[in-house]
């Protein structure tokens, strides 16, 4: 995959604005297909330039699931979904449902990846790690199971849901 420059995004949106079609303008630029700059266009039309030439964000578990949820609640697509949240890769929303339904809430923690770094820093030998205490313990683990009972009840209201609509 390609990546594509600020300045090149702008100027295929430009040419699009000005009366272009996707498919000549995807044409002209050397564009192996016209997914990129429909999903480039989508994201202009509801965030304008700042949220087409957004930078990497890292997202918390919360958000992760606020995006899940509302995109099962309206039926939204995944390209509408990225839109409205301002997140730049539709895979990315793709991969997070997949963990939440795999794993619920636990799956969209972060984990660190990759090989652990060979150094050790001063700062991390001399610092205790706080452990949790047993009360700390017990409500993280509460509010795990409420948000996953959550998650369930939400689910099994939507089936019925679909199941009235004759869509199941």
């Amino acid at each position: 995959m390609t990546k594509y420059s600020n300045e090149f995004k702008v100027k295929a949106i430009k040419m699009v604005l000005k009366g272009d079609s996707i498919s000549h303008v995807a044409k002209i630029l050397n564009m192996p297909n016209t997914a990129s700059l429909r999903r480039w266009i989508f994201h202009y039309e509801n965030g304008g330039i700042s949220q087409l030439l957004h930078k990497n964000r890292k997202y918390t578990p919360i958000f992760k699931q606020k995006v899940i949820e509302y995109k099962w609640l309206h039926h939204l697509s995944l390209n509408q979904t990225a839109a409205k949240f301002s997140i730049p890769n539709t895979g990315t929303i793709s991969t997070w449902e997949k963990l939440y339904s795999s794993y619920g809430f636990s799956g969209l923690i972060s984990k660190k990846r990759g090989r652990p770094s060979m150094k050790k820093s001063k700062n991390k030998l001399n610092k205790p790690k706080k452990e949790l205490s047993y009360v700390e313990q017990l409500e993280q683990e509460v509010y795990q199971l409420r948000m996953e009972n959550d998650l369930l009840k939400k689910w099994h209201a939507l089936m019925k849901q679909w199941e009235k609509e004759g869509k199941h």
